[in-house]
């Protein structure tokens, strides 16, 4: 396993997007990307909380599984919450990761961290972001296709000391050797769509060219925080 990890401040005064790559054991890794939320305060602490609370508690999972994955997510929530009580501060974080054992991600998400799945330069899985945009296209009340963009930055779950609002989405994808996983925050997907990074991968020869290319691009063009994780399975 091969993975390289990009996190750009953008225009930015601060970076708020925290990223974890660590084995919870030999034979598995995890993945993490949080992404604190614009708007509210502290949202580096509240990315930096979401990924420690989650990750102490996969430490101790033996079964890795959509519910304990949520439970971590709720363990986030609460130490979330508690944070806000004590320094009245309202803070919150995206999350998304990848849990990689033999030859299956366990992705997970709440809000707008993305999660694709590339196979021979070709994207094969893109996870659906909890925005405005996706849960008023699902409700099929959009009447007005002009004002579309405007809902798309408006993430309807996160961790925020709220649990009802952090129900996670959960895909478990089959890899195949040299298969190619992108994590990413908001900052990277809203510049470099999938379409971008198909033409980047069969562009360039090698993952670390392809890597170089798109870091190249968001070190130049990045206005928000952007923050990468680029896994090549081998």
């Amino acid at each position: 396993m091969k993975s390289i990890l990009l996190s750009h401040i953008g225009k930015r005064k601060i970076n708020q997007d925290v990223i974890l790559v660590k084995n919870l054991n030999p034979d598995t890794y995890v993945y993490l990307i949080a992404d604190g939320m614009g708007g509210y305060d502290n949202g580096e602490i509240a990315a930096s909380i979401s990924i420690e609370n989650i990750f102490s508690f996969l430490s101790d999972v033996n079964i890795m599984d959509e519910e304990k994955i949520q439970k971590a997510i709720n363990k986030a929530n609460l130490a979330i919450r508690q944070f806000q009580e004590q320094n009245q501060s309202k803070l919150g974080a995206t999350i998304g990761g990848v849990i990689i054992s033999e030859n299956v991600a366990k992705c997970f998400w709440v809000g707008d961290v993305k999660i694709m799945q590339f196979r021979k330069n070709k994207i094969i899985y893109e996870s659906k972001s909890h925005n405005l945009i996706n849960d008023i296209i699902e409700s099929g009340s959009l009447s007005d296709s002009k004002n579309f963009s405007k809902y798309a930055h408006v993430v309807t779950r996160s961790i925020h000391g709220n649990i009802e609002k952090s129900k996670l989405s959960y895909k478990e994808l089959d890899l195949l050797v040299d298969d190619i996983l992108i994590v990413c925050s908001d900052g990277v997907h809203n510049l470099i769509d999938s379409d971008s990074l198909e033409y980047m991968l069969s562009e360039k020869s090698d993952f670390d060219s392809t890597i170089e290319n798109i870091n190249q691009k968001l070190i130049v063009e990045a206005s928000d925080n952007a923050s990468l994780i680029a896994i090549l399975y081998n």
